[in-house]
């Protein structure tokens, strides 16, 4: 799973399995963005390659990766009237398909830990060059990470909805 520092903060699970080539419309469609009572994210997130099939060589990583960006890009149609904050983003693990997500969260009555931030790792570098040149090309903005030897790259569009990024205060 993409790793999220979440020290000393409790979480409710609100995992979805998509394992392909299930619509991710079909999980989505399902999602409530009322803005009611009970809709909210608490780290919602929606796995395309569950199964880990893009490990296998660049070609099949790609495809399940354009998958995300498709995921992406609904669920911002989506997300486009919902009445409350969020934020949306999609997180690559740099080694394992498998743990790459599109994520979504929003304040919830599970904890008090909204907005998420991400400290970008400027010095980081992607190690695989077609990687690389995909998130350079996504047209999304970048935070690089590391959390227990594992690299994440999370890719966010700054102009929607709550930013990833740590800003100094």
């Amino acid at each position: 799973m993409c790793s999220i520092d979440l020290t000393g903060i409790e979480l409710q699970q609100s995992i979805v399995k998509a394992p392909y080539p299930m619509s991710y419309k079909e999980t989505i469609d399902k999602l409530d963005f009322s803005g009611g009572k009970k809709s909210y994210f608490d780290f919602w997130h929606l796995h395309v390659d569950f199964a880990g099939d893009g490990n296998k060589d660049w070609e099949t990583r790609k495809k399940f990766l354009d998958e995300q960006l498709k995921a992406f890009a609904y669920l911002k149609t989506k997300l486009d009237v919902y009445p409350h904050q969020f934020q949306i983003w999609i997180c690559i693990d740099e080694e394992d398909s498998s743990q790459d997500g599109v994520y979504i969260h929003s304040p919830n009555p599970n904890s008090e830990y909204f907005p998420h931030t991400v400290e970008d790792n400027k010095n980081m570098k992607i190690k695989s060059n077609s990687l690389r040149d995909y998130i350079t090309n996504s047209g999304l903005s970048v935070i690089r990470s590391t959390n227990l030897d594992t690299n994440y790259y999370f890719l966010f569009d700054e102009t929607f909805g709550v930013s990833l990024t740590k800003r100094n205060e």
